[in-house]
């Protein structure tokens, strides 16, 4: 049943625009680029108070549509091996400590960017 559905409705993907094909073409160059200076990036990602709407974004960029691993981007549970240290969220008082140890963690050159 559900194959002759298949059958009957035919191929129904568009061809890509110009907008859309330049965001692919920026995806590949990125990948090349995270490669050739890093061979991959790894992020470790910290909670430090936010309203989870951060980690559903997150999340979603390694699911099979983004799938960020095929551009050499992978989250890591560790902050020793990760190259850089993702914050979400406020930082609320119960997590200054194990985000400052987090940080003391991750592995030098540290360069910090504050989002304002």
């Amino acid at each position: 049943m559900l194959l002759s559905k298949f059958i009957r409705t035919g191929l129904v993907t568009e061809l890509l625009n110009g907008d859309a094909a330049r965001n692919v073409e920026l995806a590949h160059e990125t990948r090349a680029e995270i490669r050739r200076h890093l061979g991959a990036l790894a992020i470790r990602e910290v909670d430090a108070g936010s309203c989870n709407g951060c980690e559903i974004e997150i999340s979603g960029l390694t699911s099979t549509v983004y799938d960020s691993e095929r551009y050499g981007i992978h989250f890591v549970s560790s902050p020793r091996h990760a190259d850089i240290l993702l914050v979400t969220g406020p930082v609320m008082r119960n997590m200054e400590v194990p985000l400052l140890k987090t940080y003391e963690a991750t592995p030098a050159p540290k360069i910090l960017f504050r989002r304002r």
